[in-house]
C-alpha cells in the first residue's frame, strides 16, 4: 500500500507556506513541579522529549498559567513539537504553537499528524539559533503543503486539507495491516495485553494513559 501512497503524493500539486502565516508562536508562563496538585486533568509539559513532553499529569493549578488543548508544545531543549489533545501547564522553556484562525477549524488528529512531522523536520535550524531569535526563526520557515486540484494560486484557502487527512488515515491502517500480519505470522494475534501494557500503548499514543508520576 506504500507505494499507492507515494504516487499520490507524486500526483498532488505542493505550495510553499510560511510557518508565521499558519501558526502563532507564543511563550509560556511557568512553574516549577512543586507548584502541581494531585489528579490527572492536565498534562505538565516540560522541554524533555520523553513521553512526548510530559513530565506528569496534575489537578487544576490556576487558570492564569493554563493552555488550551489542539495547540502544540515546543520545548526548546531539543526542539521537539507535540500536539495537545488536552489542557497543558508548562515548565520553563517553552513555546506554543497555536493555529491561527483561518486553519484552526481545519486541525484535526489526522491534519495535526501531517503538520507534526513537519514541524519536527525543522530541528535543525531552530536548533542552531539562540532562544531569543526561536520565535523570528520559527516564522520565517517555509514548509511545503498540498493545493487542492482546482487551485490556481497558493492561498491558506487553496490549502488541500482533505488530502491531509485522507493520507494520514490511509497511512495509519496500512501500518496497521504490517503489524497485524506481523502478529499473525509470529503467533501473537490473540496476545491479550496487561492494563501496564494497555495505558503504556495509550501514553506512547497519545491517548489518554496515565503516565505515573516522576519519582
Amino acid at each position: 500500500m506504500i507505494g499507492p501512497l507515494n504516487s499520490q503524493l507524486n500526483a498532488i500539486k505542493w505550495g510553499e507556506f510560511k510557518l508565521g502565516d499558519l501558526f502563532e508562536i507564543e511563550k509560556t508562563l511557568s512553574f516549577n513541579k512543586d507548584a502541581l496538585t494531585q489528579g490527572q486533568d492536565y498534562d505538565y509539559i516540560t522541554r524533555t522529549s520523553q513521553n512526548q513532553g510530559v513530565l506528569q499529569t496534575t489537578g487544576f493549578v490556576n487558570a492564569e498559567n493554563l493552555n488550551p488543548p489542539f495547540t502544540w508544545s515546543l520545548g526548546l531543549l531539543q526542539m521537539d513539537f507535540f500536539y495537545r489533545k488536552k489542557s497543558w501547564y508548562a515548565g520553563q522553556f517553552m513555546r506554543k504553537i497555536t493555529p491561527k484562525a483561518e486553519i484552526k477549524n481545519k486541525i484535526n488528529s489526522h491534519t495535526a499528524h501531517y503538520f507534526t512531522t513537519l514541524l519536527n523536520a525543522l530541528k535543525r535550524p531552530l536548533l542552531s539559533v539562540l532562544v531569543r531569535d526561536i520565535d523570528k526563526t520559527f516564522r520565517e520557515q517555509k514548509i511545503q503543503l498540498p493545493l487542492k486540484p482546482t487551485a490556481n494560486t497558493q492561498t491558506l484557502d487553496d490549502i488541500d486539507f482533505d488530502f491531509m487527512e485522507k493520507f494520514i488515515a490511509e497511512l495509519e491502517q496500512c501500518r496497521l495491516a504490517e503489524l497485524q500480519a506481523y502478529l499473525k505470522a509470529t503467533g501473537l494475534e490473540n496476545t491479550t495485553l496487561s492494563s501496564d501494557e494497555e495505558n503504556a500503548l495509550n501514553v506512547f499514543n497519545n491517548s489518554g494513559g496515565v503516565i505515573p508520576h516522576a519519582a
